[in-house]
């Protein structure tokens, strides 16, 4: 039996993200909850979504990179900056309440920038975009994953980016650990995030449905080294190719590198993006979605995992 989840809203705009786009964003791949603010990456928007949390007012938009994407599908999937990864940074250097930090794929050279936005107290947006290249890091992780794919990213003593995997057979799901103080100030130096940022890879196999391997779509860190991380099965071998979702599911890894924990989802939705609030022994969740369909909204949903810790 799959775990119920709660529509709370579709992810409309006040106004579209380019003329003839619809008001909506479709391909939500990236969740970060900081106050009444609820801020949402799509893989195929050059935007950043901003939701209010308590009020259901239509979305509003920050551009995170210059020039608008083609409309037509198969164009627009080819230069996109595939925006799949959203996180917090801690507090440093001239950001006292932290940052948001998006990242591209690096599924193709095109995806290889990231972007820093600073945080007020309130959990506002408080500087201007800045762009951060990951090419370096990523040419490296590349020779280590022969269809490199990040989907997810979150800070526990590391900055962890995790790589999704697929039905190839090479392919594998992993937890890329690198130097969080390091990387911090590389991004204070306005420098590229670097191979010898690198201190480990560990891989995870979350196992199968119907054939198909579960895949990373994102995570978030929970307390003691815990961390909770969405994934869909989709049956397809390759990053850059979407297929059909077979199932969708959360998962906890502890932090002995063990899963704890995995249920199944509502296989209708594929979660791209997930926020986790502790609540005693419960753990309260907020999930965006991806419709792999340009006609329809994303949603957000909500959910509560009992039990915890696992």
């Amino acid at each position: 039996m799959s775990l119920a989840l709660e529509v709370l809203r579709s992810l409309d705009l006040a106004e579209p993200t380019e003329a003839g786009r619809p008001p909506f964003l479709t391909a939500a791949s990236g969740l970060v909850n900081v106050g009444d603010y609820l801020y949402v990456v799509a893989d195929d928007e050059h935007h950043l979504g901003i939701f209010s949390r308590s009020q259901p007012h239509s979305g509003r938009l920050l551009r995170l990179l210059e020039g608008d994407l083609p409309a037509e599908p198969k164009a627009r999937k080819a230069h996109k900056p595939d925006f799949e990864v959203l996180t917090v940074l801690p507090a440093f250097g001239p950001y006292p309440q932290g940052a948001l930090f998006v990242l591209g794929s690096g599924s193709k050279k095109r995806r290889y920038r990231g972007v820093i936005l600073g945080l007020a107290a309130d959990g506002a947006l408080n500087t201007e975009p800045l762009i951060i290249d990951l090419q370096p890091l990523y040419a490296e992780l590349a020779e280590h994953f022969a269809d490199l794919n990040i989907e997810g990213a979150f800070i526990n003593r590391y900055l962890n980016l995790l790589q999704r995997g697929n039905k190839a057979e090479t392919s594998q799901n992993a937890c890329i650990r690198l130097d969080l103080a390091h990387s911090l100030n590389a991004i204070l130096q306005k420098q590229a995030l670097t191979a010898d940022l690198l201190i480990s890879i560990q891989p995870y196999a979350l196992g199968e449905v119907q054939g198909t391997p579960l895949g990373f779509t994102d995570a978030v860190a929970l307390p003691e080294g815990n961390w909770l991380f969405s994934a869909a099965a989709e049956a397809t071998d390759h990053s850059y190719t979407d297929g059909e979702l077979v199932a969708a599911a959360l998962g906890v890894i502890n932090a002995q590198d063990e899963l704890v924990y995995l249920t199944q989802l509502d296989n209708r939705y594929k979660i791209e993006g997930i926020s986790a609030q502790v609540e005693g022994n419960s753990l309260h969740l907020l999930l965006v979605t991806d419709a792999d369909d340009p006609s329809q909204a994303a949603v957000l949903l909500q959910t509560q995992l009992s039990g915890y810790p696992f």
